[in-house]
């Protein structure tokens, strides 16, 4: 980077890492390589954070009020979000990105709790998932919804394999109520007889 900021390289090819902090005068095109990388990742809040890229490595270029061109390579042009980005519009952004989370129950509509089940045997990991969402279903909370169980992207750590649920809290929703409930099965699971030593990991409210 220092090469590149002093005129000793013309090109500069980074990671993240470049879109953030780095004052540059001299760049006149910035290129976003493989945007839906970011747009496709399964994640409520890919849009954000995709924009929040975009926008910051397209600030890269130009500064010092120098005449720029900045390149998205992307297989959906036609996504609010790129369009967004290409017209510097981050109102319109907002609007779209709170419109479709409360659509869908999403923060800040709802409360989320990720659930992780972990087991050294891919089928155990499986029904302690199922039996423990199906428990969740069963207890029919007002203004509880459960997503899932299912593998993440990541489905086997450590040697460990691992399935994962989704709890939505809406607002209308007595929080003591769930979080007593989820407790009692959380104690109920770790010491149970049926499966060995299920791992049960709660992330409450994850990203935020």
């Amino acid at each position: 980077m220092t090469d590149f900021a002093q005129g000793h390289s013309d090109i500069l090819i980074g990671t993240q890492m470049v879109t953030k902090g780095l004052d540059f005068e001299r760049v006149s095109v910035v290129g976003v390589l493989a945007a839906d990388t970011a747009l496709n990742a399964p994640d409520f809040r890919a849009y954000e954070r995709a924009y929040e890229l975009m926008a910051q490595v397209a600030g890269r270029a130009g500064r010092k009020g120098m005449p720029a061109t900045v390149v998205i390579q992307t297989r959906q042009p036609d996504l609010p979000v790129v369009r967004h980005v290409v017209e510097g519009n981050y109102l319109a952004h907002y609007k779209e990105v709170m419109r479709e989370r409360m659509d869908f129950c999403y923060p800040p509509f709802c409360r989320l709790v990720d659930i992780y089940f972990k087991h050294r045997y891919e089928n155990v990991a499986q029904d302690v998932a199922q039996s423990f969402v199906r428990r969740i279903t069963e207890a029919q909370m007002a203004g509880v919804e459960v997503l899932g169980p299912d593998a993440p992207a990541k489905a086997r750590v450590s040697n460990l394999y691992i399935q994962k649920a989704v709890v939505k809290i809406r607002p209308e929703a007595d929080l003591t109520t769930v979080k007593s409930f989820l407790l009692s099965l959380f104690w109920e699971y770790l010491h149970s007889t049926v499966w060995r030593q299920p791992l049960v990991l709660f992330d409450v409210d994850p990203n935020n």
